[in-house]
């Protein structure tokens, strides 16, 4: 895109905020509705999953009482989870799409129940950072965790999957060294995820974790990269959360201190 293109998407997403602000008070934007989806509930930490802690206690079919949006892995990082309208799926390490069966447990997964605080419609083509850049600009502040719902049509979309692991489980740095990558020339689908702040990194990802899901379910998995053609932004703030904790096994006995941010980032672009 050339430098004028873009300046032309921000003014226009600068736009739309404003108006946002012009009919809703700061408070408003994100907490208005009555408190509904300004909960964000999340199953163990990043860290433990960098530490290869893949065995699940909270099964699906709970996490889905808990909300209807949102992105985490399955029991025994059995591939990437996305979750969506309330439905659960899972992307395996074969890219292959699969609903998940209520029963199945996770080991580290991140819901909500979604209710869009702001609304873009932004027009490419930009690609990820741009698309992120976008999101920033729109939100009220950068000290508050978003869900992020991004619908529209993509080109040259890569995410990933990784294998279901075997006991005693490597770390998750050498998993996502081996993950396998799947690229999509034109597609038309939803990315999911939140963005957390800083002050937040081990807990979970700092900044943007973005999942994918084709509309046809004919691919998905953890978005690595993208070209955004035509896309709907939805954007849920959700200053409440909620951290639900391994109460037994391989959690409890880790070491979860020290900086971590180099090893996620590595998983997060695995090779």
């Amino acid at each position: 895109m050339k430098p004028q293109e873009w300046k032309l998407v921000l003014f226009l997403v600068v736009i739309a905020v404003a108006g946002v602000f012009a009919s809703s008070s700061f408070y408003d934007i994100f907490a208005g509705n009555g408190g509904e989806g300004e909960t964000l509930y999340q199953v163990s930490t990043l860290s433990a999953l960098l530490e290869g802690v893949y065995d699940g206690e909270t099964e699906i079919g709970t996490l889905l009482e808990r909300g209807d949006t949102g992105i985490g892995t399955l029991n025994a990082l059995d591939g990437e989870l996305i979750v969506l309208d309330g439905r659960a799926w899972q992307v395996r390490g074969d890219g292959s799409v699969h609903a998940v069966d209520p029963a199945v447990k996770t080991p580290y997964a991140s819901v909500t129940s979604f209710s869009p605080d702001i609304t873009l419609d932004l027009a490419g083509p930009f690609d990820l950072p741009a698309l992120e850049t976008a999101i920033m600009d729109a939100l009220p502040s950068e000290n508050l965790p978003c869900a992020v719902v991004v619908e529209g049509t993509f080109t040259n979309l890569t995410a990933r999957s990784v294998d279901r692991q075997e006991s005693p489980y490597p770390p998750l740095v050498e998993v996502t060294a081996d993950q396998h990558v799947f690229s999509f020339d034109r597609t038309e689908g939803t990315m999911v995820g939140f963005y957390l702040p800083a002050y937040l990194e081990g807990v979970g990802v700092s900044g943007f974790h973005l999942h994918y899901l084709a509309d046809d379910w004919n691919g998905g998995g953890h978005l690595l990269g993208c070209t955004a053609e035509r896309v709907r932004i939805l954007l849920d703030i959700t200053p409440e959360l909620d951290l639900s904790l391994p109460s037994s096994g391989q959690f409890l006995d880790i070491d979860l201190s020290g900086d971590r941010s180099g090893d996620i980032a590595a998983a997060e672009r695995g090779r």
